[in-house]
């Protein structure tokens, strides 16, 4: 008997997370992969987002550099909401070797 293979029978491959403009807003704090406050988003563009950091320059840092967003409710006590993160694919120490511009 002869076996027919189907696309429809094979695993789908799915595409890596991505984030766009839309998953991230001005006033985020901004994290790195290492957990340091990297900084505040300024402005967002539509392939970057500028961060607003404190005693050093701002920095203007690709969509792609971005691992996750982490919107927070409210907390189990009904008290003010967490701040929303977003967090970069970068420890801190390398933020400012990676090549991005600066305004």
């Amino acid at each position: 008997m002869t076996e027919t293979h189907d696309d429809a029978d094979e695993g789908e491959i799915l595409k890596a997370n991505t984030f766009g403009p839309e998953q991230i807003h001005v006033g985020m704090d901004v994290m790195s992969i290492d957990g340091e406050h990297v900084g505040r988003v300024k402005e967002i563009n539509n392939t970057e987002i500028l961060i607003d950091r404190r005693l050093a320059r701002d920095l203007w840092v690709p969509l792609t550099a971005v691992m996750a967003t982490e919107e927070y409710g409210e907390s189990f006590r009904r008290g003010a909401p967490l701040p929303e993160q977003v967090v970069l694919n970068v420890i801190f120490e390398r933020l400012d070797s990676q090549g991005w511009r600066h305004p």
